[in-house]
């Protein structure tokens, strides 16, 4: 399994609260494959944002990583204050409520 094929699978995972996905929003820094493990690289704007809105999120990854045959993995990350200010900017715009 490549981390290409990961990839397509998580890229049309959407955000719980935005209508967006969250590659378009820019959290998904990078993906790696080891053995039957996928790890994915999550950036959040913040990394005081509540727990349950980090599982949420890692969640709507967990089955389409699964249906590949893999184990996940995520490591979260805070956003760079460009990625913060898009990130925003598109949840302002697409906002669908609180989960």
């Amino acid at each position: 399994m490549t981390r290409e094929e990961v990839y397509q699978a998580i890229e049309k995972v959407e955000h719980p609260e935005i209508a967006a996905t969250l590659v378009e929003l820019g959290m998904i820094l990078d993906i790696s494959v080891q053995g039957q493990t996928a790890t994915v690289a999550m950036a959040l704007p913040t990394l005081g944002i509540p727990e349950m809105v980090q599982v949420a999120l890692s969640d709507s990854l967990r089955q389409p990583i699964e249906n590949l045959g893999l184990k996940m993995e995520v490591e979260f990350f805070e956003m760079t204050d460009q990625a913060k200010n898009n990130f925003f900017q598109m949840a302002q715009a697409r906002w669908k409520g609180s989960i």
